[in-house]
């Protein structure tokens, strides 16, 4: 590099800024993705394009399934039921798990599950007594722990 004088404005040359690897899809300041603005006939074949409508398809068709048991907007009520008859309904498991501390969320889960799913081959219930640190714990909609109140405690 040439000596500069003093007052003079140096410039230096241009150089082109491309996509750096390792980017993760994201550009760096000042570059423009190929395809922004663009319809997809433009840069896309006709062969990809429905390989793209089939996956966008398949995204909005399970988008909504959502766990029922986690908190969110399809939360279920749980029920915990003491060994001395008495019981709290609490509004979901995320819930439950922040109000009694020391149990955890897949442990509620699991046992709620397990109380709700147990069946014979008759559809008589087999065992609905699952407990998680001595506490039974049922989804509120379900009426196995209804059950459970007239037979143990009444």
């Amino acid at each position: 590099m040439a000596q500069l004088e003093y007052g003079v404005l140096y410039i230096p040359e241009y150089r082109e800024v491309k996509p750096r690897r390792g980017t993760r899809g994201q550009f760096p300041k000042g570059n423009v993705p190929h395809n922004k603005g663009k319809k997809w006939d433009e840069f896309m074949s006709k062969r990809a394009q429905k390989r793209c409508s089939k996956g966008w398809a398949n995204l909005d068709k399970y988008r909504n399934i959502i766990d029922h048991s986690k908190g969110g907007r399809s939360k279920r009520k749980v029920i915990a039921l003491y060994d001395t008859g008495k019981w709290v309904v609490y509004p979901s498991i995320a819930e439950t798990e922040k109000l009694m501390t020391g149990l955890r969320e897949e442990n509620i889960r699991r046992c709620c599950a397990e109380n709700e799913r147990r069946k014979s081959a008759k559809g008589k219930r087999i065992n609905t007594d699952h407990k998680y640190k001595g506490i039974r714990f049922y989804y509120e909609d379900g009426s196995v722990w209804l059950e459970k109140i007239n037979t143990i405690f009444i």
